[in-house]
C-alpha cells in the first residue's frame, strides 16, 4: 500500500509539473510581441487588413491587455479595410469574453500546479520517500512525453481537424465561427497563425519538461534508498 501512495505520489508531480510547463508555454508564447510580428509579416496580415506593422501591433497590444485583465474592452476605434469604426463587432467581442475566461483558468491551473509540485516534493523529502517518487516521476514523464509526441504528429497532419476540437471541446457557442468577409478577428489570426502558436507552445513545454525528467532522473540515481534529499558526496 505505502508503495502504491509512493507510485502515485511521482505519478501527480509528473502531472503537476507538465501542466506547470504547458500553462508557462501557453503564457509566454501568448505575450511574446516579436512572436506576433514575425507572423504577421509571414502571413501578410497588414496587407489583408490594409493597415501598418505598427499600427497593427497596437491592436494586437490592446488585445494582449485585455486578456491579461489589464483593460476593460480589446476594441479600439480604426479604419480597417477602408471602413472606419471599431475593429471588433458584437460576435467577435462576445468570443473574446469566452477566451478570456479560458486565459484566467489557466492562470489558476498554472498556480495550482506549482503550489501541487512544491507540496508533493517537500512531502517526498519529509517522508524519505524522494527516490522512489522520483522514479515513479521519471517514468510517467516518459509516458507523458511518448504520448504528446504522438499527439504532435496527429495536429501537424491534420491541424484544422484537432483546432476544430478544441473549439468545441472549449466553448459551448459557435462565436468562434467568424466571417473573414466582415470580421477582422480572423483576419489577424488566421487558422495557420494558431497552427504555428500551437507547434511553438507544444515543443517549448516538451522540451522543459522532458529536461526537469532528465534531471530528475540524474537526480534520482545519486540518491540513497529511504534518503530525505541530500545528495551522495
Amino acid at each position: 500500500m505505502l508503495r502504491a501512495l509512493t507510485a502515485a505520489k511521482g505519478v501527480f508531480l509528473a502531472a503537476s509539473v507538465f501542466l506547470l510547463c504547458l500553462t508557462l508555454a501557453l503564457h509566454w508564447v501568448t505575450f511574446d510581441l516579436d512572436f506576433y510580428e514575425s507572423k504577421y509579416e509571414w502571413l501578410a496580415v497588414p496587407e489583408s487588413l490594409q493597415v501598418d506593422m505598427p499600427t497593427l501591433m497596437g491592436y494586437t497590444t490592446a488585445l494582449l491587455d485585455y486578456l491579461a485583465g489589464r483593460r476593460d474592452t480589446p476594441n479600439v476605434e480604426t479604419t480597417v479595410r477602408g471602413r472606419m469604426g471599431p475593429l471588433y463587432g458584437e460576435r467577435e467581442l462576445l468570443h473574446l469574453v469566452d477566451v478570456r475566461v479560458l486565459y484566467a483558468l489557466s492562470w489558476r491551473i498554472r498556480n495550482i500546479a506549482l503550489i501541487a509540485a512544491l507540496s508533493l516534493s517537500f512531502a517526498a523529502y519529509r517522508t524519505r520517500s524522494l527516490k522512489r517518487v522520483l522514479s515513479a516521476y521519471v517514468a510517467t514523464t516518459a509516458a507523458i512525453v511518448l504520448g504528446l509526441l504522438g499527439l504532435t504528429g496527429l495536429a501537424v497532419l491534420d491541424f484544422p481537424r484537432y483546432f476544430t476540437w478544441f473549439h468545441l471541446i472549449s466553448f459551448d457557442n459557435d462565436l468562434w465561427l467568424l466571417d473573414p468577409a466582415t470580421e477582422n478577428l480572423i483576419n489577424m489570426f488566421p487558422e495557420a497563425f494558431f497552427a504555428a502558436a500551437a507547434l511553438r507552445i507544444a515543443i517549448t513545454a516538451v522540451v522543459a519538461f522532458t529536461l526537469l525528467g532528465i534531471v530528475a532522473r540524474q537526480a534520482s540515481k545519486r540518491l540513497p534508498p529511504m534518503s530525505r534529499g541530500s545528495l551522495k558526496p
